[in-house]
């Protein structure tokens, strides 16, 4: 169950992490700022980082038979 788990949560972050590099790549010299670009990749880390947290909260609840 605990592997299951790390490999849901490297597949989430090696998605957002891709999703990051193309919006990188993306920029052109009329469109989005660097700092847009930066910006954007930080709250892409910050959702990346909360999904991380709600499954480990899971993984907790599920290995723990007695909880509530």
């Amino acid at each position: 169950m605990r592997g299951a788990f790390f490999i849901i949560v490297l597949i989430a972050m090696l998605i957002a992490g891709i999703l990051t590099i193309k919006n990188m790549k993306s920029e052109t010299s009329e469109g989005v700022n660097k700092t847009e670009t930066i910006q954007k990749a930080k709250d892409t880390a910050k959702i990346a980082d909360e999904v991380t947290k709600k499954l480990r909260e899971t993984a907790k609840q599920a290995n723990d038979p007695y909880s509530e």
